[in-house]
C-alpha cells in the first residue's frame, strides 16, 4: 500500500504539471520532504495526505482506491470483507506505526475509518483540521494531548479535536491495535 500511495502522489502531481516546489508552496512542506515521500516505501501520515490531496485538488480517497472494487454492491455501501485480498488493506510490516483503511473508497465521505497499528515507540506529534475517535482494540497506549498524558487500555476510547497537538506512545512490546475514525467536515 505504501509505495502505491507514494507513486500516486507523484503521478497526480505530474499530471497537474506541478513541480515539487509548487506543491511545497501549497502544502507548507519542504521540497525535500515531498521528494522523500514520493520516493519512500513508508506511508505518509494521514494529515500529510490530506494536505497533499487538497493542494492537488483531488479527493484523498484516490490514494486508497482499489482498482478491483467489488461492483456487486450499491454505491451507498462500502463493504470490506476479512477474506478479501485487497493489498491496500494490509499493514506496512516495516513501519513503526501504520494504518489500514476500513473502506475501499473515501470519495464523498466525511469520516475516514482505519485500523492503526503501533509497535513499541511513538507516532510523530500531529495536528490536523479534523476530529477523531480512537478506540483501543488491543494493547495499551499513552496519549499525549494538550500537554497532558492519558493511559488508554484495551476497550477504552477517546474523542478529541485534532487541531490540538497529539501523539500516541506504545511503551509495551505488544503491538497496539486501534480503531481510528477521522472526521473532516470538508469531506474526503
Amino acid at each position: 500500500m505504501s509505495k502505491d500511495i507514494n507513486n500516486k502522489i507523484k503521478k497526480f502531481r505530474k499530471e497537474k504539471k506541478m513541480t515539487l516546489q509548487q506543491l511545497a508552496d501549497l502544502t507548507d512542506f519542504t521540497k525535500g520532504y515531498l521528494s522523500r515521500i514520493e520516493n519512500s516505501t513508508d506511508s505518509p501520515r494521514l494529515p500529510t495526505l490530506q494536505k497533499i490531496a487538497r493542494a492537488l485538488e483531488i479527493d484523498i480517497g484516490v490514494f486508497f482506491e482499489d482498482t478491483g472494487k467489488n461492483q456487486h454492491h450499491p454505491h451507498h455501501i462500502d463493504l470490506v470483507t476479512a477474506e478479501g485480498d485487497n493489498p491496500s488493506h494490509t499493514f506496512d510490516s516495516n513501519a513503526a506505526y501504520s494504518y489500514r483503511p476500513l473502506v475501499r473508497n473515501f470519495t464523498g465521505k466525511y469520516m475516514a475509518p482505519y485500523l492503526l497499528r503501533i509497535k513499541k515507540g511513538h507516532t510523530k506529534r500531529l495536528t490536523h483540521d479534523s476530529e477523531e475517535l480512537i478506540y483501543v482494540v488491543s494493547g495499551s497506549i499513552r496519549f499525549l494531548y494538550g500537554g497532558k498524558q492519558y493511559t488508554i487500555n484495551s476497550g477504552d476510547s477517546v474523542y478529541f479535536d485534532s487541531r490540538w497537538e497529539h501523539q500516541l506512545f506504545n511503551d509495551n512490546e505488544e503491538i497496539a491495535i486501534l480503531l481510528n475514525v477521522v472526521y473532516d467536515y470538508r469531506r474526503f
